[in-house]
């Protein structure tokens, strides 16, 4: 466990202060402390703020995917109207959940090249290691058109970002678990070795043109792309 003054140390830095701050603009921020959270809404303005949370015994920060006029106007009896009139924008976060890193690092990989593929530039794609076994992949909200079949795209939240999360799942599923099955030398018994399930929830079969059925591994019993995470005031 890393103490407190290693903590200070790294929170006194000015880069990571600039940093979280420059992320923290116009998102709910949530702090989270040894034994308990603090209060919400929150924001951070300054880079001294992160200090003095620090300070204080700060283990994470947290923020919205949701951008706001005033983070601190949010509460939770706020109607979807008036939510829609408050946000002015979200950031794409896709949240890969699995228990087993590289399974995690192939999964990442993939979703970024299938990102690229459909035209989103390199540099407005973010990947960072959310401190368990998986990552966060973000596209921010300047990617997206201002508009999608004449409605705001800053109101298509969360309808929007779950139907983008659904496709990439669709589309890299057969990538996902011929690049696993690759890694593991066609090996099943390695995979459920590692992530702790019977065969028969491991595998399907498909006819392919041949009629022979031919074996696929079912990522998405052990790996997901977690859509709970996209929902109005969701902190990560």
């Amino acid at each position: 466990m890393l103490t407190k003054s290693t903590l200070l140390k790294y929170y006194k830095r000015e880069d990571i202060q600039n940093e979280i701050i420059k992320h923290a603009r116009d998102k709910e921020v949530g702090t989270r402390f040894d034994t308990f959270f603090g209060k919400r809404p929150d924001v951070l303005n300054y880079p001294r703020d992160v200090f003095d949370f620090a300070k204080r015994g700060l283990t994470s920060l947290h923020a919205s995917e949701e951008r706001w006029q005033n983070p601190l106007n949010i509460h939770s009896d706020m109607r979807r109207k008036e939510m829609n009139e408050e946000r002015i924008g979200w950031d794409l976060v896709l949240d890969i959940d699995c228990p087993f890193m590289d399974y995690s690092k192939i999964c990442a990989d993939l979703i970024i090249k299938f990102l690229r593929f459909n035209h989103v530039k390199e540099d407005a794609i973010s990947c960072k290691f959310s401190g368990n076994k998986g990552f966060h992949i973000g596209v921010p909200f300047e990617a997206f058109p201002k508009q999608v079949n004449n409605t705001l795209t800053k109101e298509l939240f969360p309808d929007a970002p779950r139907k983008i999360a659904a496709y990439v799942t669709e589309n890299i599923k057969e990538a996902l678990g011929n690049q696993i099955l690759k890694y593991e030398d066609s090996d099943v018994s390695q995979i459920r070795e590692k992530v702790n399930l019977p065969p028969e929830d491991l595998l399907r079969y498909e006819e392919d043109s041949m009629g022979n059925n031919v074996a696929k591994l079912r990522v998405d019993k052990f790996l997901e792309i977690d859509t709970i995470l996209i929902s109005s005031r969701h902190l990560y």
